[in-house]
Parts: structure tokens; sequence; C-alpha cells
């Protein structure tokens, strides 16, 4: 039974850190992108 739950803890903590990741580097490259200023706002 304990080897069966430690398997699944890991299973479970592998794909949250995947997921955590896969958010970070989502995040990164949407702020990532910055416009340019218009004239009437510098």
């Amino acid at each position: 039974m304990a080897k069966i739950k430690y398997l699944v803890l890991t299973g479970l903590v592998t794909i949250v850190t995947i997921l955590a990741t896969i958010t970070a580097v989502s995040a990164c490259a949407a702020t990532h992108y910055q416009p340019e200023l218009p004239k009437s706002l510098r």
C-alpha cells in the first residue's frame, strides 16, 4: 500500500511541476511583448 501511495504522489508532483513550468513560460512570453508608446504619451 505504501508503494502505491508513493507512486501516486510522485506522479502528482511530476504533473504539477510540469503545469507550473508551462504556466511560468507562457506568462513570461505574454509579458515580454511591449507595444510602442504613442507620441502623445511620451
